[in-house]
């Protein structure tokens, strides 16, 4: 895993703005949204707003020092982990989960190619309960698990 700062990948000024950013990001395991980036940059930054993190986000990935992790219409969320790996999202709770890269050999896009589709990227994404909001299925559980 590199740990080279942003600035030393991307184009353009430091600043202590796009570093608070990464930082965040990167110590993140929740995969935040980018209203709770911005609430966790301002700890440290505090007159930080919320559109200069949205443009961070945007250089960080731009530059593929983080990932952006799509979850559905309106569910964008960020990661710092850059390793191939895959995700499980509690439907329950809404927490997101990193899993191991299956071993399988994901499918072969020639086929997608062939029908003019240029491919990217991929990703799998598992659904269903976590093993905490599955103990509160008994009877009686009444609090969220996150």
């Amino acid at each position: 895993m590199d740990s080279a700062p942003p600035a030393a990948i991307m184009q353009g000024r430091r600043t202590r703005q796009v570093e608070a950013t990464y930082d965040v990001v990167r110590a993140a395991r929740d995969h935040p949204t980018a209203e709770q980036v911005h609430a966790r940059v301002r700890r440290r930054i505090p007159q930080i707003s919320l559109g200069t993190v949205y443009r961070n986000l945007q250089k960080l990935a731009s530059a593929g020092r983080i990932r952006v992790v799509e979850l559905g219409p309106g569910s964008t969320r960020f990661d710092g982990m850059l390793e191939t790996h895959e995700h499980f999202v509690c439907e329950a709770c809404g927490g997101i989960t990193d899993l191991p890269a299956s071993s399988r050999t994901p499918p072969n896009p020639a086929g997608l190619r062939r029908a003019g589709f240029a491919v990217t990227r991929h990703a799998l994404t598992f659904y269903g309960r976590c093993p905490e909001c599955q103990g509160m299925e008994s009877p009686g559980a009444r609090r969220a698990c996150r």
